[in-house]
């Protein structure tokens, strides 16, 4: 599990994204910067006037482009964000997504939340509850907004990619090489 320091979603380079996972009812729950999303979609959707654009309007751009840029797999099933609600504010906007069907066990799951990485230093935190467990994942640049992770004891557990060891041979080889060529010039 990652630890994180405190951060407050109208932090404007942190948004917070958070899996609660419950018997009858599965929701993603989203805490954004109202500055930071108002630089994400103005960046993403650069032809559109936002001075005069409907607050409905408005709404619905945001709630395409939270669904665009949230990709979860769980036990390698994809699953979807489906209906939901957002709420603007001042500094802060929320959004919850009812999501599609969730397995009944949990044993792999990768996440990669591409919203908001216009913004320069931005990072996001995946927070999943777990029969009653939270843990947490922090994406950003640095893994490229993607997270995989195995679950043991309901909590989430990075992953890292195996060391290939396919190219040690080069390292055993190139001394060979090397040291043969040297001998084979001094006899000639």
């Amino acid at each position: 599990m990652v630890s994180i320091q405190t951060m407050h979603a109208h932090n404007p380079l942190s948004a917070m994204y958070y899996l609660e996972v419950k018997e009858g009812i599965n929701i993603l729950n989203i805490n954004l910067s109202q500055n930071g999303l108002n630089a994400a979609l103005k960046k993403h959707y650069s032809k559109i006037n936002f001075e005069n654009l409907p607050h409905t309007e408005y709404k619905q751009l945001t709630v395409n482009y939270l669904k665009e840029n949230f990709h979860l797999v769980i036990n390698g099933n994809t699953i979807n964000l489906l209906e939901g609600g957002i709420k603007l504010g001042d500094h802060q906007t929320d959004a919850k997504f009812l999501v599609s069907e969730l397995p009944e066990t949990f044993e792999n799951l990768n996440v990669t939340i591409k919203a908001f990485i216009g913004n320069e230093h931005h990072q996001t935190v995946f927070s999943l509850l777990l029969n009653g467990h939270t843990s947490k994942v922090i994406l950003n640049q640095n893994n490229n907004y993607t997270a995989s992770v195995i679950i043991r004891n309901d909590l989430m557990l990075v992953t890292t990619k195996p060391f290939n060891k396919n190219y040690l041979w080069c390292f055993v080889l190139i001394p060979i090489f090397l040291i043969g060529k040297k001998l084979i010039v001094k006899t000639n």
